[in-house]
């Protein structure tokens, strides 16, 4: 496999495009000046997201679309470097109209992070994690 990307159904491209503008994700500037769907670059490693009109969304999936009003289809998670990035993403989600469902706080004493939703109801949180020690090296698979 050589990637991996999401596709959400959005209601209106040019809202959701400048919503993620307002919030710091990166157009991909391939498709920049393409007016029917919108991508963008989300974190270092260049992770795609690609929107779509709901209809359009529909014809690839073959299945209707979830009503975010209802029910959570996904939680989208982004890694924060430190809690200051976690209170900066909050305030820009804040004045770009998305929707904070979970204020900044701090989870278990070793998480920090909030939640949101985009102006389509997808949920997104953003993490900072600083593990305790004795879960740190839990990542290391023991010599077989």
């Amino acid at each position: 496999m050589k990637s991996i990307w999401i596709n959400l159904p959005v209601k209106n491209i040019k809202k959701s495009k400048t919503f993620f503008k307002m919030i710091g994700f990166r157009q991909n500037r391939t498709y920049s000046k393409v007016e029917h769907f919108a991508s963008f670059f989300i974190g270092e490693n260049d992770f795609v997201m690609m929107l779509f009109p709901q209809d359009t969304f529909k014809s690839f999936t073959h299945n209707e679309v979830s009503d975010t009003l209802k029910g959570t289809e996904a939680l989208l998670s982004i890694d924060a470097q430190n809690r200051e990035e976690v209170d900066e993403m909050a305030e820009k989600v804040s004045n770009a109209g998305g929707e904070i469902f979970a204020e900044p706080a701090e989870r278990d004493g070793w998480m920090y992070g909030f939640g949101f939703m985009d102006m389509d109801g997808h949920r997104w949180n953003m993490l900072y994690m600083d593990p305790p020690e004795e879960r740190a090296g839990m990542d290391k698979m023991p010599e077989e």
